[in-house]
């Protein structure tokens, strides 16, 4: 990342906008240098003179004999771009404006913020905000912000978007123990971003876990090349904010409709190799179990409580976040029968009781550690009156230096607490529930899945008429048309050589008649009219037409509710199409404005938008990322050939799948497709409809 080490490891800061009144961020800033411990050059900025803290006021950082590789900016809004001005004839390669007033006061703060922009890309200054905290880098004594509520070291670098996320989050690891190696906020990313800031962590020494808190980005196809990369080195932890928000926009299609900002994030995070946490209480819980433990070799959980009842409630979430109990081995076994009185239960989760003094901890906790078939351990305690908490803690502590990650889960109030504090000192992760406990450990086995994944193939390009798509799109175009027809739209698909019914359209009654004759029975019915995106909720579907009384009966009936639903449609006829036998699947695409086309997989027909059964991927899709999207939805087993049925093709379908990635990276001129339904049969697939929108062009 270019200004990466001005930005972490400057050799001389300046404080633009320092000041002698303690109330001033300027003062806080040049403050938080020095409690800190920052050893570098620090310089004093201050249009109007003066002193404070033993530095003498710049009236300019031209003035300033030596370089400046990092500036500090707290003044005013409206001024900061003569400052910028002053800071590229300095040639300073970095700068944090921490001043606030610029994009999120709209209009006119945009307008500053694009100029303060265009000064930086001028002179080549990276910049980190506006309206931001500012960094902090403990392993070099950095504290370059206003807040000082400094950490100690340790292995986490943590990028936040909100300012007031970033001191809940400074408070909570002074609180817990807890260290990090960056702490960044981000402000209003007018320069630096998360992928900018990835591309930097990735190879940073003093860095072993990243975390951030999101509320949205602009670059987000970079952002997932980022942290594709850098997730196979180290763990990310993200904390997307705005779930409720769908982003709900106007929709042709079901596919539109259900991709939601959220769900596009959900997607892009996964595909990225990013564990995604849900709220504040979860990131923190992943962060002190990533940055304090061993990645796990496995999923195989053991569990030592003194509680019985919890040891339950521990083995139900084991369950839920995808983790799998352990069988303990034959010795371990004998080993626990023998030391552990009679009745405690010897088997995983395994209960030393409530009396339990700390040596039965210890003879316990050293037992599973020691067998070949546990991979992780959760140690449970509870208050009873006859447990010394604290002598237990302590025993839990004697194994800190550990080859599988161990977690604490102290379950209860003020009487745990003395044992939490013991087991913090030695920096094993503490949890007040088990709930809490085993979902930290899950996330790390998810991670091992993460970090060991195979290098993902990706399909050949197929072979493409572009040129007959090109004059599709181009026609629709021409005649001032978004919305493609579903013949338009099913030429397209035959292109990529996606099967498709065959049909024709009939402008009466009697050539439907003629049509279907020609195709052979039962055969299928459907309204033609560029204006009716979705013809069953207007009656312009009929299925299962076996004869010619049928077709003339359900053409006139298709009319009648077709024109009196859309008075205003355009009517081409109908199309006659030959039936398709198999499961009702949809696979769809809609272009996102910040990763691109997200692909659409999951469970179709008429209910697909009350089922919501579907999966997702941003394109390209590897090999592994579309028989993934096939086999995650949860009526896999129906397709895979559930109560003896004989499977759909899946082979077939993973490549429709494949064709409609490439589909959407060849023509960034359709903005939607939608394939509902593709019937999947025992071999091969067949799109029985094709809703296509294209971009509408800006003249």
């Amino acid at each position: 990342m270019l200004g990466a080490e001005e930005l972490f490891t400057p050799k001389s800061i300046a404080v633009i906008g320092a000041s002698a009144d303690p109330e001033k961020i300027g003062h806080m800033v040049l403050t938080n240098l020095h409690a800190a411990g920052y050893a570098g050059s620090i310089y004093a900025v201050n249009a109007r003179g003066g002193e404070a803290l033993g530095h003498h006021f710049y009236k300019s950082v031209l003035e300033i004999a030596g370089p400046v590789d990092l500036a500090v900016i707290t003044i005013p809004a409206a001024i900061v771009p003569s400052v910028m001005e002053e800071l590229g004839k300095k040639g300073t390669p970095a700068a944090v404006i921490i001043s606030a007033g610029f994009r999120e006061m709209g209009a006119e703060g945009t307008k500053l913020e694009l100029e303060v922009g265009a000064i930086a890309k001028k002179y080549g200054i990276r910049l980190l905000g506006p309206n931001c905290l500012g960094l902090l880098n403990t392993a070099n004594k950095m504290n370059a912000s206003f807040t000082a509520a400094y950490p100690q070291e340790g292995s986490i670098a943590l990028t936040s978007q909100s300012g007031a996320v970033c001191s809940a989050l400074l408070d909570w690891a002074q609180e817990y123990g807890v260290g990090f190696s960056k702490f960044v906020s981000m402000g209003n990313k007018l320069d630096l971003d998360e992928a900018d800031l990835l591309q930097y962590l990735i190879s940073d020494e003093d860095t072993a876990v990243i975390g951030m808190y999101i509320e949205g980005m602009n670059r987000g196809r970079e952002f997932m090349k980022e942290a594709k990369l850098t997730s196979q080195q180290k763990p990310i932890i993200v904390l997307k904010s705005g779930r409720t928000n769908s982003g709900a926009k106007a929709a042709s299609s079901h596919t539109g409709a259900m991709s939601g900002s959220d769900s596009v994030y959900d997607a892009a995070l996964k595909q990225s190799g990013i564990i995604r946490a849900h709220d504040l209480e979860e990131l923190t819980d992943y962060l002190q179990v990533f940055s304090a433990m061993p990645i796990p070799r496995g999923r195989n959980i053991a569990v030592v409580t003194n509680a019985g009842g919890m040891g339950v409630m521990a083995a139900d979430a084991v369950s839920d976040y995808g983790l799998t109990l352990a069988t303990l081995s034959k010795p371990t076994i004998e080993l626990l029968r023998e030391k552990l009185p009679r009745a405690a239960n010897i088997y995983n989760p395994i209960d030393v009781l409530g009396d339990a003094p700390a040596e039965r901890f210890k003879v316990a906790i050293n037992a599973v550690l020691n067998d070949p078939a546990v991979d992780l351990l959760m140690v449970m305690l509870a208050p009873t009156d006859t447990i010394d908490i604290s002598a237990a803690a302590k025993a839990i502590a004697e194994f800190k230096e550990l080859k599988i990650p161990v977690v604490a889960a102290m379950v209860g109030g003020k009487e745990v607490n003395k044992g939490s504090a013991i087991l913090r000192e030695v920096n094993i992760p503490v949890y007040e529930s088990p709930e809490r406990a085993v979902r930290a450990l899950g996330a790390m086995a998810a991670y091992l899945e993460i970090k060991n994944a195979p290098d993902e193939d990706y399909a050949d390009e197929f072979i493409v008429d572009k040129l007959k798509i090109q004059n599709i799109i181009k026609k629709a175009s021409d005649e001032g048309r978004v919305s493609l027809t579903e013949s338009e739209g099913k030429a397209i698909l035959q292109a990529y050589e996606i099967k498709t019914p065959r049909k024709e359209i009939a402008t009466s009654a009697e050539e439907a008649v003629q049509v279907a004759n020609k195709l052979g029975y039962p055969v299928v019915m459907k309204i033609s009219s560029a204006d009716i995106a979705h013809k069953t909720d207007v009656g312009g579907v009929s299925l299962n037409l076996r004869n010619e009384e049928e077709i003339r009966n359900a053409y006139s009936l298709m009319m009648e509710k077709v024109k009196a639903a859309v008075p205003t449609a355009r009517l081409d006829g109908v199309l006659v199409e030959e039936m398709f036998q198999g499961r009702e699947l949809i696979v769809g695409m809609v272009r996102d404005k910040q990763f691109g086309p997200v692909i659409t997989f999951g469970l179709g027909g008429i209910f697909v938008e009350i089922m919501k059964d579907v999966s997702r991927g941003i394109a390209p899709l590897s090999q592994q990322k579309a028989e993934w999207m096939i086999k995650s939805i949860k009526s896999y087993p129906i397709l895979a050939g559930a109560r003896g049925k004989k499977p759909a093709d899946l082979a077939a379908l993973k490549n429709l799948i494949l064709k409609i990635s490439q589909l959407s990276l060849n023509f960034p001129e359709i903005s939607e497709l939608e394939m509902n339904p593709v019937m999947a049969g025992e071999s091969g697939c067949c799109a029985v409809d094709a809703l296509v929108v294209i971009r509408r062009e800006k003249k």
